[in-house]
């Protein structure tokens, strides 16, 4: 097991990446001038994703150094251990189980396999109208009940590819505690024709069982007693469903292994995969399975994931960049920046290495974004012209989900759009072409685009289950490079828990009243 010792700042790649940090960044646009060929040189593949590299501020010698790092912190060493099941997880004593969940049928332990064909049926048996409710009455939706990593990930990939849906089963996701969102998740609904699906590993989320009592009220005002029929538990823990009297066959495995922010590809999806069928969760898994191996087997320099991690590195740990915006250029996309908020800042929002020291170094940049010319409609002008430089993550779509005429004309704008924000945003516009447009001297401070501002551009022929799980795996196995940069754990997330521990001795009464407590309860009339 690879275990990092030496304290990073003590590192020589680190004082090299200091050294060249003090020296001075070479401006985006000089680093273009110096180099005809930056856009294709600065550019790598993996599977069907192009990733631009070319904005981003590194030159041939803080690339060099940031390599150097990798080799130092092993952090290849790290990925195929990760992918082989070795135990990762340290503070919980875990592998970290997501990548085996990918592999191929042919490569599957018989449990996973078994899991995989149970949800393939199940959900099969709903497209096809076959799957009855207990009143004998065909099963018409799905309503999914779930938090974090089981709300997220499985409600991404069912908006991303609506495409692929059955026009005659409704899906739909509720993740709070608010009773709003349940009631409308089951607006319009019969309890006759529809499945709740429980989504908590270890199935004691305050969050899911509040929503599964109140959704299993709605259901036995509908259907009665035999409403608990028309419960499906996804956890870890099967005895605690059983107890609610959840049947056997109603009941799907997740591995105590699968972190929730990486379980989409366990039973977690089910809810997804009755959403675009199970032949399409079959590809989002192979397409997922294309990344995770090139990340372990492609040379750092080449390496889509390690390259990218990489560049957070520079910009987080060593630039003092504190956030990442990401902005999707495709409708589809529109739920991965809340996907990739958990992903990321559950995995990185650590302060303590794998010895149990305090790191030395900042960890963790904060993730937010919105999709495309939206977007651009509401923070790109702090991007362009703030006082902050905030990295962005540009993604792209080549060809429409739609195939008509309006569609690629409207893409075609979309993607216009998004090459355009890239550049302007790394190369500006000075006064003197300004003054050549006309403006006034007096508006030229405000008229005046710094640029110099860092992106980086992922462009996908098409959104297809094989390319949204490339895209998703990308951010998994480049969040797991960065951990292993820092030497964190990307895999616990004990800072999850002292609020929700908080929060149930709030409501049991047993907390202290604060002031803010005094007075909801003034304002409820309690």
């Amino acid at each position: 097991m690879v275990v990092v010792s030496q304290p990073l700042s003590t590192t020589p790649s680190w004082q090299a990446l200091i050294k060249l940090r003090e020296t001075g960044l070479v401006r985006l646009p000089e680093l273009f001038a110096s180099e005809p060929d930056r856009a294709a040189r600065r550019a790598v593949q993996v599977g069907d994703l192009w990733i631009d590299l070319s904005r981003q501020h590194f030159d041939s010698d803080v690339l060099d150094a940031l390599v150097r790092l990798a080799e130092e912190r092993d952090v290849m060493g790290f990925l195929t251990q990760t992918i082989t099941g070795e135990v990762v997880n340290r503070t919980e004593g875990l592998p970290a189980g997501h990548q085996t969940l990918r592999l191929s049928r042919e490569e599957s332990p018989t449990d996973v396999i078994a899991t995989r064909d149970r949800m393939a049926d199940l959900a099969s048996r709903i497209r096809a109208g076959e799957e009855m409710g207990a009143t004998g009455a065909p099963i018409r939706a799905v309503v999914n009940l779930g938090i974090g990593g089981s709300h997220l990930g499985p409600s991404l990939v069912a908006d991303a590819l609506n495409h692929l849906s059955q026009p005659e089963v409704t899906v739909r996701f509720s993740s709070g505690l608010d009773t709003v969102e349940l009631s409308k998740a089951l607006h319009g609904l019969e309890p006759a024709t529809t499945l709740v699906v429980a989504c908590s590993k270890s199935f004691t989320t305050v969050e899911t069982l509040t929503a599964l009592d109140n959704a299993t009220d709605w259901l036995t005002d509908g259907i009665g007693g035999a409403a608990i029929n028309h419960v499906i538990a996804v956890t870890a823990e099967a005895d605690r469903a059983r107890a609610l009297g959840i049947a056997e066959d109603r009941i799907f495995d997740v591995p105590e292994s699968v972190g929730g922010r990486f379980s989409v590809s366990s039973a977690t999806g089910l809810s997804a995969m009755v959403a675009i069928g199970a032949d399409n969760f079959t590809e989002l898994l192979a397409g997922m399975r294309t990344v995770d191996l090139q990340a372990v087997a492609s040379p750092v320099t080449e390496n889509a994931a390690v390259l990218m991690a990489l560049i957070d590195f520079w910009n987080r740990s060593v630039l003092g960049r504190t956030s990442l915006a990401v902005v999707p250029y495709a409708h589809g996309l529109r739920l991965l920046p809340a996907h990739l908020q958990q992903l990321s800042m559950e995995s990185l929002g650590k302060r303590v290495t794998s010895n149990g020291l305090p790191t030395d170094v900042p960890t963790g940049a904060v993730i937010w974004g919105g999709s495309g010319t939206d977007a651009q409609h509401a923070f790109f002008q702090l991007l362009h012209q703030g006082t902050d430089v905030i990295p962005v993550d540009f993604i792209g779509v080549a060809r429409p989900s739609i195939d008509n005429r309006s569609a690629y004309r409207s893409n075609d704008l979309l993607m216009a759009n998004l090459a355009a924000q890239a550049d302007a945003l790394a190369f500006g516009r000075s006064n003197e072409k300004e003054t050549t447009h006309g403006v006034e001297e007096q508006l030229l401070a405000y008229r005046v685009f710094p640029g110099d501002r860092p992106s980086t551009a992922i462009l996908m022929p098409e959104l297809t289950p094989s390319t949204l799980g490339q895209l998703i795996a990308l951010y998994e196995n480049r969040t797991v490079a960065n951990a292993s940069l820092l030497d964190i754990n990307p895999f616990d997330q004990w800072g999850v828990e002292l609020g929700k521990q908080m929060a149930v001795d709030v409501a049991a009464g047993i907390a202290p009243k604060s002031e803010l407590l005094r007075r909801f309860q003034a304002l409820r009339g309690s």
